[in-house]
């Protein structure tokens, strides 16, 4: 057969086949016991040609968690800002957290998975920090606007990641939950009820 091995296809792109291939084989074997030689096999490339892009399995894993982390950040933006008040604004976004979760079970696995690890534990406190400046953006846009409760900016951004994080633990022991309008719509009063300043 035709082997992906050859020249044709850009550095970038077998960079990425790589990387996606280790979302699959780690998102359900588990960081452990997946072998680097399970990702080349999924990635249909030598073994070797997965050291050329990253160093070890360690380097490996680093960089699939920061590519999933990164679809996920992407996945929570979207459409936020189009909202036109502050908690349309942050109910989009618990919709989106859900919905990546839902529609990318492996990459929700792996983030869930990566903190965890004693050896990578460091880079969450990172991870955490962007999404938290994320929110924060948007609750302090609604303090500005007179729309959220006058608390600090930060205290209600852990308030509302709290919410999100409880929901989404749900979600991910019971998907069909989030199927089900009249959940959505309670939760999104928990967050007005938590953000909201009008009564």
């Amino acid at each position: 057969g035709q082997s992906f091995e050859g020249g044709d296809m850009g550095t970038q792109d077998k960079k990425l086949r790589i990387i996606e291939a280790a979302v699959r084989v780690f998102g359900t074997k588990g960081f452990d016991a997946a072998s680097v030689q399970d990702v080349a096999q999924e990635a249909g490339v030598a073994k070797g040609t997965v050291y050329l892009y990253f160093e070890s399995k360690d380097e490996l894993i680093r960089q699939v968690y920061r590519h999933c982390y990164q679809m996920d950040v992407k996945a929570c933006q979207e459409g936020v800002w189009e909202e036109k008040d502050v908690i349309g604004k942050l109910c989009r976004r618990m919709d989106n957290i859900m919905e990546f979760a839902l529609t990318h079970p492996l990459e929700a696995q792996i983030e869930v998975v990566y903190p965890n690890l004693p050896q990578y534990g460091m880079n969450q406190n990172v991870c955490l920090q962007e999404m938290y400046e994320d929110i924060e953006a948007v609750i302090r846009d609604g303090i500005e606007k007179g729309e959220c409760k006058n608390l600090p900016a930060s205290l209600l951004t852990r308030i509302y990641y709290g919410i999100a994080t409880a929901v989404y633990g749900m979600l991910r022991e019971n998907p069909q939950m989030w199927q089900d309008a009249s959940v959505r719509e309670q939760c999104h009063q928990i967050v007005k009820d938590s953000m909201s300043k009008m009564p």
